[in-house]
This record gives C-alpha cells, sequence and structure tokens, in this order.
C-alpha cells in the first residue's frame, strides 16, 4: 500500500489555439488557461468471495467540455498491471438497471453508433459511453516506469486516436462524453489500496481479528516520483467532482476515518447484479444474492470550490476484520482446560505420595512432573538468553581492560 494515482494530459497545438481564441472572444486572456472539465468516479470492491472475484477498482471518466486542447491522456498506477487485468466497462452497463446504480439516476439508452452509445435521461441526452480496447496498438495502451526506490509504475496511455473518436461526437452536439474500465487487483497490485497490520500479538490476531488499513490517493503531488512529476508538470485537468465508492463486507467493521463519508448505504443487490455478474449462471446468481446482502457502500465525495479544481484526494478508513479462527482457539481452550485439570489431579496425587508414602503418583503425577520440569527449563533458558547481553559486554568490557594493562606493561 502507497503511492498516489495520477491523471494528466498532453496538450494538443491546435487545441491550444481554439482555447486562446474563445478566451479571447470571452475576455478571459488574462485569467490563464482553461482546462478541459473532468468528474471521475472510482469504486473499489473488496471482500466478496467464492465464484464472485471482486478485489479489483473501477475508474469512470466523465469529460464535461470539450477535449480540443487534449492529445491524448495519461493515469499512473504505482505499481505494475498486467494488460490483461484491464477491461472495459462500456457494454457491462448496458445491462438491467446498471446505468441507474452507477449515476444515481433514471437513465435510458439512446442511439447506439460504432464504439458508443448514447444515454437519456428525461427525454434529453445524458453522456455518450465509449467502448475502449487495451492493447498494444489500440485506444489504450500501458508502458512501465522504474521508480526512483526502484519499484515499477505503470502508465497508462489514453491515445490521440481515442482522444479523436470522442471529439468527433463532441462536434456533433454530444459534448457529455465517459469511459468506465475496471482494474483487477491481482499480483502486486493486491495490495496496491488495502493492506492487513498485527495489532496484537500472534496468538491473539486469529481470535480477536486484524486491524485493515484502506487508503485512495489521486494527485498527491508530494507522492510523485520524480519522473512522474516532471511528466504531469503540465495539462492538468479541471476536476469539478470526484466520488470515491468502498464496498466492503458488512462484518468488517470500520474504526476510523480521515474524515466523515458523505452517505453510507447497504448494496442494492439488484441494481449492481448485472454489473458485477453480466449473464452468470444460476450457481454465481444464488451465491452472488447471500453475499450481497452483507456489502456496505461507503461514499467519499469531493466537489470543487469557488470555481477552483479538486487538486488531490485522500480517502483513508480502517477496518477491523472478524475473527477468522475462532473454533480453533474454543479447541485450545478446552484442551487447555484438560491439561489443567490433569495436572491439578497429578499435583494432588504427588503430594499425597510425598506425605504419606502411598502408591506411586500415576499416570497424571508423572505427567506434572514432566511439565513442571519442562517449565523450570524454559524459565531457565529465559533468563540465560535475557543475560547473554549484559554478560557479553561485560566480558568484552574486562578483555578491553585486559588489553590496556597489557599495552602498559610492555
Amino acid at each position: 500500500m502507497g503511492g498516489t494515482l495520477a491523471l494528466w494530459y498532453d496538450e494538443r497545438e491546435q487545441g491550444k489555439e481554439m482555447v486562446r481564441g474563445a478566451q479571447r472572444l470571452l475576455g478571459l486572456e488574462e485569467s490563464g488557461h482553461v482546462r478541459p472539465e473532468v468528474e471521475l468516479h472510482f469504486n473499489l470492491w473488496r471482500d466478496l468471495k467464492a465464484s464472485i472475484e471482486t478485489n479489483f477498482l473501477d475508474i469512470g471518466i466523465r469529460f464535461r467540455t470539450p477535449l480540443e486542447p487534449v492529445k491524448q491522456f495519461y493515469l499512473y498506477i504505482p505499481c505494475e498491471v498486467q494488460r490483461e487485468h484491464l477491461i472495459d466497462l462500456s457494454q457491462v452497463l448496458k445491462f438491467g438497471q446498471t446505468l441507474d446504480a452507477v449515476f444515481n439516476s433514471v437513465i435510458s439508452l439512446g442511439d447506439q453508433g460504432d464504439r458508443y452509445y448514447k444515454t437519456m435521461n428525461s427525454g434529453r441526452h445524458f453522456t455518450t459511453i465509449y467502448s475502449i480496447e487495451f492493447g498494444s496498438n489500440s485506444d489504450v495502451r500501458v508502458e512501465y516506469l522504474e521508480n526512483d526506490d526502484q519499484s515499477t509504475g505503470s502508465l497508462i496511455i489514453f491515445t490521440e486516436s481515442l482522444c479523436n473518436r470522442i471529439r468527433q461526437q463532441q462536434a456533433e452536439g454530444c459534448l457529455n462524453s465517459y469511459i468506465r474500465f475496471r482494474l483487477h487487483l491481482k499480483g502486486p497490485a493486491s495490495e496496491l489500496f488495502s493492506q492487513e497490520v498485527d495489532v496484537n500479538d500472534k496468538f491473539t490476531v486469529p481470535l480477536i481479528g486484524r486491524l485493515e488499513l484502506t487508503e485512495f490517493r489521486l494527485n498527491e503531488k508530494r507522492s510523485y516520483p520524480s519522473r512522474i512529476a516532471e511528466l504531469a508538470r503540465e495539462g492538468q485537468f479541471h476536476v469539478t467532482q470526484i466520488h470515491y465508492f468502498l464496498i466492503r463486507d458488512l462484518r468488517h467493521e470500520l474504526t476510523m476515518q480521515h474524515k466523515p463519508f458523505r452517505k453510507v448505504r447497504r448494496l442494492e443487490g439488484k441494481l449492481w447484479r448485472h454489473y458485477l455478474l453480466g449473464n452468470g449462471g444460476e450457481r454465481r446468481v444464488a451465491e452472488y444474492e447471500r453475499l450481497a446482502d452483507r456489502m456496505v457502500i461507503y461514499h467519499w465525495r469531493e466537489d470543487a470550490q469557488d470555481k477552483r479544481p479538486v487538486e488531490d484526494f485522500v480517502a483513508f478508513a480502517s477496518f477491523r476484520a472478524s475473527a477468522r479462527n475462532i473454533w480453533l482457539y474454543l479447541l485450545i481452550a478446552v484442551l487447555l482446560g484438560a491439561v489443567g485439570s490433569t495436572l491439578s489431579a497429578g499435583m494432588s496425587n504427588i503430594f499425597k505420595w510425598l506425605d504419606y508414602y502411598t502408591a506411586p503418583p500415576g499416570l497424571e503425577g508423572w505427567v506434572t512432573v514432566a511439565v513442571l520440569f519442562g517449565v523450570v527449563m524454559l524459565c531457565a533458558w529465559m533468563l540465560l538468553r535475557s543475560l547473554a547481553p549484559p554478560l557479553s559486554r561485560l566480558l568484552q568490557w574486562i578483555g578491553s581492560i585486559r588489553r590496556k594493562i597489557r599495552r602498559k606493561a610492555r
């Protein structure tokens, strides 16, 4: 866990001239460069098990103004990401009520074209959703960067061909544009946002539970590797809004968060079923319905203030995981009780044998003697181990004194 995601773009010369012209007409030339506005959606899914794998991050980018200044744009991930772990979600959004769940409104499908489709809200155009392809010669490609600390980061590059496709539809009146994709958190990325921390000793951790820290960072410039800081110096989007959703199992108790979330609610199982399962079989649907009842959505939101964009975003939360091996520890408790009873009977037999010279103490007595002998040896070993460092220092001091005396005698 650590590092920050980063989002930026390369400027397009033609786009810069068009923006400058628009600024001059509007009298905004002295107020600085007008950057494209984006709204960002992040859904971090955790904990669903069995046949439903949900350790992944879903990323949605909604362009609210023209992409004229953008040649291509980038998303930096602070770990190594395999291309096959990235998938497009545009077609998944069509199923059931998924559009309603994602945009928190009643959304319907509109006209469809080549690798895009339009959506409607109350009879008006809402946003155009674009399909993207991940590959070496496609809309999106992945490259790797070696950071200052020798770690590997991944650069997801959304190419000029994708930006041209979006610009073409924007020119036809479909200004609001949206892409959404999924990053499966596997391999090095499995602990990108979450990490378990042992806060108890090893004996009690499985009984009491574990503390899990979950942290999501975006555009936190002080956490940039030097190479990313250089690349992202120019071309920052004007981020108007960030929605961050963390979906967790109810058995993970929220213990702390960096600031109050906007809202918390249970997962709407029917709304999200197609999004998570697609056309899954009956077995997967049944498993999902059983698990979805336990899922909770925590929602954090950041909005631009006074026409200033959201420069960075950090969301931190800690969860107490439920005990996982409690039955094992109950069994150990029962065994300890049985051993204690045996030792008690053995001690009683030993005292009777010593006091009255009765029959030998029996099995319980000899077991007790063996246990007591083991405890004495263990205590002696621990005592010697604790005394070893000071004894070693004492011997070293005596040796240094002897060497000084010998040097003086010479």
